[in-house]
């Protein structure tokens, strides 16, 4: 029987049971069933905690997806220096709009590459953009607009890039009478892209203005419908597998790898470090390991129908646009994991305060999933509906 549901909120976790796995992985029958809220509970046979909630018991399907209209998952947000305006300072300079493709197209051939991602930021501003007096300046003849150069760590010095500019002055019209082209100043923009697109807005007053077009990444309010619908259902399914794990002597942790676009499950793994005596047998790393291999078979079956040509197959990283269900917060190696596969999303049930990568509030910090030192980052959301019962595996054990 799978664990069941309860009705409040979850919101706190009991610590009981720290570490029982590591002391007494083989007496099973001795762990409890973790309700992450105990406010209201109740025994039941076989070391159990339940809700107290009327048919709770062995109704857990029922209650998860009778309930599918409500909004049950919130997203683990980044860390909070993120959420906040960091300005850089950069390079701009006035020029003629009509030559402004040509200078872009020079610089950067000739400037190094920036050590900041100014890609969320405007190449070219108007006036209006930029709230200056001295910004665009237009005559019935001429347009000029304000040109992003690069930021002041790929070049500090001011005589260099006028070094790198001075071509394009002969590019202009010699009746173009105006001594603020081509002349370097250096402005305060936003060093990192906004989450919504209000937050655009405002940190684009008084700074050099950030291009919303939509960011891919950016927090949003709620999943949609279809995608809780999805996840509700194989939250069923990681039930009912970390019911089989407990029963087979291992620890309770489950993991799906889904395919959004089908919805269909293409990988799923319990945690098997007690039979296989291997501490690094956590149930994501075996998921993303059933992946590699269902890849490694899908590619040799192709290269053998294509009559012993000896093509190379597309490399493609191993788990993009997939999508990882689990049980609990995956530990610090597991998010790396996901980052060198390149997940696109997470969900997980229960947070892992001790040793959890992903939460800012859990073990070190780290928010692997939005880390700004990693090349990867994924979005995560966490479970925040109905209480869920799950095995207690102790908050120390690094899922």
């Amino acid at each position: 029987m799978p664990p069941s549901v309860g009705s409040s909120r979850t919101t706190t976790a009991s610590t009981a049971g720290t570490e029982t796995y590591l002391h007494h992985k083989h007496a099973h029958n001795h762990h409890q069933r973790h309700h992450i809220s105990l406010s209201s509970s109740l025994s039941a046979p076989g070391g159990a905690i339940v809700s107290g909630v009327p048919g709770a018991l062995g109704s857990g399907k029922s209650h998860l997806l009778a309930n599918s209209s409500a909004r049950s998952f919130v997203q683990v947000k980044l860390p909070h220096e993120r959420q906040e305006l960091e300005l850089v300072d950069v390079w701009a300079t006035l020029i003629p709009a009509r030559i402004a493709s040509s200078v872009i197209s020079h610089i950067r051939q000739e400037l190094p590459n920036d050590p900041h991602s100014l890609l969320h930021l405007r190449r070219l501003v108007k006036e209006t953009d930029l709230n200056q007096q001295d910004g665009v300046h237009k005559t019935s003849e001429h347009v000029f607009l304000h040109l992003l150069i690069c930021s002041i760590d790929a070049v500090p010095s001011e005589d260099e890039i006028r070094r790198t500019l001075q071509p394009m002055t002969e590019l202009a019209a010699a009746k173009i009478n105006d001594r603020r082209l081509f002349v370097p100043v250096i402005r305060k923009a936003p060093k990192y892209p906004a989450l919504t697109k209000q937050l655009s807005k405002e940190w684009s007053i008084g700074t050099w203005p950030i291009m919303w077009r939509g960011n891919p990444n950016a927090i949003i309010s709620e999943l949609p419908s279809e995608d809780e619908l999805l996840y509700r259902k194989n939250i069923e399914n990681l039930l009912q597998l970390t019911e089989k794990a407990r029963n087979d002597g291992e620890i309770p942790i489950a993991t799906l790898i889904v395919d959004p676009i089908t919805c269909e499950t293409v990988a799923s793994a319990v945690d098997t470090r007690n039979s296989s005596n291997n501490p690094l047998a956590h149930s994501t790393m075996a998921c993303i390991a059933k992946v590699a291999d269902n890849e490694r078979l899908r590619r040799q079956c192709e290269v053998a129908t294509r009559d012993g040509t000896t093509e190379q197959l597309p490399q493609a990283y191993l788990c993009h646009n997939l999508q990882l269900i689990t049980t609990h917060e995956p530990c610090a190696m597991c998010s790396m994991a996901m980052v060198h596969s390149r997940i696109s999303r997470l969900v997980y049930i229960k947070n892992m305060p001790r040793s959890g990568g992903i939460d800012r509030s859990s073990g070190a910090g780290y928010g692997i999933h939005w880390s700004k030192q990693l090349n990867w980052r994924f979005e995560a959301w966490k479970w925040e509906g109905q209480d869920i019962l799950l095995y207690d595996i102790g908050e120390a054990i690094n899922a």
